[in-house]
C-alpha cells in the first residue's frame, strides 16, 4: 500500500506542477533512465540459461502469449471501436500490447508464485518489445478509417522531440541495459551488492521520479483540457478494458504458483513505458490518446492492492 500511496503522490504532483506551470516539454532521456534503474537492476539475475524453463512451462508461456497478444488486443480493438475515438482506441490497444510492468514482479512475488518463471515471462514479454513497437506503428494506417480524424487542436505547443523508431525504445529499453547488466556482473560486483540491498529503494525512488515528471510534462495538461464527455468516454472505455483483463486472468489461471505467475503478467499492464510511449504518438492521435494510459494509473494501481488478496490464498504451505 506504500507503493501504490507513493505513485498516487507522484500524480498527483506532477498534474499540480504542471498545471501551475504550464508543464514541462519531454526529453526522450527518460527512456534511458528508466532502462538503466528499472529494467537493468532486475537483468543482474538473469542467465541466459534461465531460457531452458520454457520448454517444461510451455503451457504457461503459451497462455502469456495468446491471451496477451491475441485475445486482449482484440478486446482493446472492440472497445476502442465503441469509444468511436481513435485515441482511446490507440491507448488501450498499446496498453493490450505491454503487459505486465515495473510492479509485477513485486506482485508475483509477494503472491508466493513461481518467481523464476514470473521473471522469464516479464523478459520474454520484454524481449516482444520491437514486434510490438512495429505493430503498434501500424495502428494508424490499419484502424484509421475505421474512426473521425482526431482533434488535433487541443495540442498545441506540446513538444515531444518529435516521431520515434521502432527500434530505439526496444535498444534502450532491452538491449543496453542487457549490456550494462552483462558488465557489471562481469567488472562490477560492488554494484551488484548494492544494487541486491537497495533495490526496492531505487525502483521506488526511479518510478516516483518518471511518475512525476511525466505527470508535469504539457502534454499531461490534455487531462484539463479536453471535453468533459471525452474524459467521461475515456473513463468508461479504461475501466471496461480493466475488467475484461482481470476477469479472463482470474478464469484462465488458478492459484498454483504457475497460475500466479502467468495472472499477475494478464492482470497488469506496463503503464509507465506505456505512458512514456505515448508521449511520442500524442500528436499524431490526439488529446484524447493520454487519457487512457493516465487513468489506468488510478485503476491498475488501486486494483492491484485487491487482486493482490485473492491471489495471496494458498501462500502458506507452498513449496519455495
Amino acid at each position: 500500500m506504500k507503493q501504490i500511496a507513493l505513485i498516487l503522490t507522484a500524480v498527483v504532483l506532477g498534474l499540480g506542477f504542471g498545471y501551475a506551470t504550464g508543464g514541462l516539454a519531454f526529453s526522450s532521456a527518460v527512456c534511458l533512465v528508466a532502462g538503466i534503474f528499472l529494467v537493468t537492476p532486475s537483468l543482474f539475475k538473469f542467465n541466459l540459461s534461465d531460457v531452458a524453463i520454457i520448454k517444461d512451462n510451455l503451457p504457461s508461456v503459451f497462455k502469456n502469449l495468446w491471451i496477451n497478444y491475441l485475445l486482449l488486443t482484440a478486446v482493446a480493438l472492440g472497445i476502442g471501436y465503441l469509444s468511436n475515438d481513435i485515441g482511446i482506441a490507440a491507448a488501450l490497444f498499446l496498453l493490450a500490447l505491454l503487459p505486465g510492468g515495473g510492479m509485477v514482479m513485486m506482485w508475483i512475488k509477494t503472491s508466493g508464485a513461481n518467481v523464476k518463471l514470473g521473471f522469464v515471462i516479464f523478459m520474454l514479454n520484454l524481449a516482444l518489445l520491437l514486434p510490438v513497437m512495429l505493430v503498434f506503428g501500424q495502428f494508424e494506417n490499419f484502424a484509421g478509417g475505421w474512426f473521425p480524424a482526431p482533434d488535433l487542436g487541443g495540442i498545441e505547443g506540446i513538444a515531444t522531440d518529435g516521431g520515434v523508431k521502432p527500434i530505439a525504445p526496444f535498444m534502450i529499453l532491452v538491449v543496453i541495459p542487457f549490456i550494462l547488466s552483462r558488465i557489471a556482473l562481469k567488472f562490477f560486483p560492488g554494484v551488484i551488492t548494492f544494487t541486491g540491498k537497495h533495490q526496492q529503494l531505487i525502483s521506488k525512488a526511479t518510478m516516483f521520479g518518471i511518475v512525476l515528471y511525466l505527470f508535469s510534462l504539457n502534454t499531461a495538461q490534455l487531462l484539463f483540457q479536453v471535453e468533459i464527455m471525452d474524459l467521461l468516454k475515456a473513463v468508461i472505455a479504461t475501466v471496461a478494458f480493466y475488467a475484461v483483463v482481470t476477469a479472463v486472468a482470474i478464469f484462465a489461471t488458478d492459484l498454483t504458483p504457475n497460475g500466479k505467475s502467468v495472472f499477475w503478467h494478464i492482470a497488469t499492464r506496463y503503464i509507465t513505458l506505456a505512458l512514456i510511449l505515448a508521449i511520442f504518438s500524442v500528436d499524431t492521435f490526439g488529446a484524447t490518446f493520454i487519457l487512457p494510459i493516465m487513468i489506468a494509473y488510478f485503476i491498475q494501481i488501486g486494483g492491484a492492492g485487491f487482486l493482490a488478496k485473492r491471489e495471496h490464498k494458498g501462500v502458506e504451505g507452498q513449496p519455495a
